[in-house]
Formats: C-alpha cells, sequence, structure tokens
C-alpha cells in the first residue's frame, strides 16, 4: 500500500512562523543584553572591591598608595619616559593601565591578578574615549592615586585629587557604553569636555545608559586651583573646566 505523502508547510505557515520567532528575538535578545550588563555590573563591583581592598593593604604596609607610575615603566626603570609598562593582559602591547597594578600582584600577591574591566569588549581589548575612540593603554580598570600628581609627588605639579574625583585614589570601570571619560577628573583631562559626556552611570537612567562606575578611596585627597569635574568625597559636581 502506498504511504500517504508529508505534507510541507505552506507559505502562509511559512510567514506565520517567521512573524513569532521576529516576535520572540524582539522579546528574548533585550533581556538577554539586559542581563548579561547586569552581570557586568555585577563581576565590575566585585573586581573593584577585590582592588580597593588591596590597595588599602598595600597602603597599611608601605604607608602610601600604589603611585600610577607603573614598576615596569620606562619612568620607574630609567626615570624618564612613559608611566606604563607593558600589558599584564595584552602580549606585545608595551604601554597599558594593568600595568599600574602590579604593585599590588607582586612581590607581594596583595591580590592574586590583575583583571580586565567586565565591560571592555573582548574583540576590541581596550576601552573607548568619550568621543569612541579605542585608548590604546587602556586594558582595564583605570586607576590614578592623587599624591603622585602633588609637588611632592613622583610627576609633580598641582593637579593632585583633580584627577581622583576629589579622593586620595580612584578606580574607574568604563560601564556599559564602554566609553572612559576618566570618573569625573578635571574636566580639561587629556583634551576631552568630561562634563559634556557624563562621567556618574546610574541603571535609573536605563540599564544600557552612559557613565563610568567609579570607586574612591582614602578620603579626601589633595586639591589645589584645578578641581574634579564629579567631586564624589564632597558630593558635588563643579562648574566646567574644574573651576569653582
Amino acid at each position: 500500500m502506498r504511504g500517504k505523502l508529508k505534507k510541507g508547510f505552506t507559505l502562509v505557515e511559512l510567514l506565520i512562523l517567521a512573524a513569532i520567532l521576529t516576535v520572540l528575538a524582539a522579546i528574548l535578545v533585550p533581556s538577554y543584553m539586559e542581563a548579561r550588563i547586569r552581570s557586568n555590573l555585577s563581576r565590575a563591583g566585585a573586581d573593584m572591591r577585590s582592588l580597593a581592598t588591596a590597595i588599602e593593604a598595600y597602603k597599611v604596609d608601605n604607608k602610601y598608595y600604589p603611585t600610577l607610575v607603573a614598576p615596569t615603566s620606562p619612568l620607574a626603570r630609567t626615570g624618564a619616559g612613559p608611566i606604563n609598562g607593558p600589558s599584564v593582559l595584552e602580549p606585545g602591547v608595551s604601554e597599558a593601565i594593568s600595568s599600574r597594578f602590579v604593585w599590588i600582584t607582586t612581590p607581594v600577591a596583595y591580590i592574586s591578578s590583575v583583571m580586565r574591566d567586565s565591560f571592555i569588549d573582548p574583540s576590541k581589548k581596550f576601552a573607548l574615549s568619550p568621543t569612541g575612540d579605542l585608548i590604546s593603554y587602556l586594558d582595564t580598570y583605570n586607576y590614578i592615586d592623587a599624591y603622585t600628581l602633588t609637588p611632592l609627588g613622583r610627576l609633580g605639579g598641582t593637579r593632585g585629587a583633580a584627577f581622583t574625583s576629589g579622593a586620595q585614589w580612584h578606580i574607574v570601570s568604563s560601564g556599559p557604553d564602554k566609553k572612559d571619560c576618566y570618573g569625573g577628573g578635571a574636566a580639561n583631562y587629556h583634551g576631552y569636555m568630561i562634563e559634556s559626556y557624563g562621567c556618574d552611570y546610574d541603571p535609573t537612567n536605563g540599564i544600557i545608559s552612559a557613565g563610568d562606575i567609579v570607586r574612591v578611596g582614602g578620603g579626601s585627597g589633595p586639591l589645589f586651583t584645578l578641581l574634579p569635574s564629579y567631586d564624589r568625597i564632597l558630593n558635588k559636581k563643579n562648574t566646567p573646566h574644574g573651576s569653582p
């Protein structure tokens, strides 16, 4: 007996299926992206807490915070040249922020390893500038201490806590927009008008919104004529260009 012919999908049925899949994708993709961002937020928070603990432990032992001049940098080794050493995370990259954390990983391991900023796109390897360009040295959370930028510090000058959100030090994650606005540092930092890009990430503005995630420590840092755009110690936003 001849078997029955198998019936295929009609064009109408295929169109209905495509419509259903489109609706499901429209629902599920944003949910997946939001879940991923929330996961990265949790990881960034945990990473920054671990780094903060290590930085404070270093301070207890050494009486000062790790300088932003990396121990592997040309400046530290020869007394001249760039302040960053080779990347801890990206072989072949000669200057990167991750080298600043060598202070807390060796010879005393205050933290076991350097973590990559959870919001840095692995395919791009670096954070973006406020204007969306790759920052070729920013391969992880941005760490700066204020003392190094004072007259008595390694780099001298009067910038101090203008670059560290008013604190002794800060750590910055680029946040969901993947743009590093330098954590509320002075408005003229690297020539960027930081305030015009917005430096504080706030999930109430939408889980995918602009802004940096910043952790400060050590209390109030030394301030001179230049002020931070966002002073997290005094909990206030200063006027453009860091002026009072």
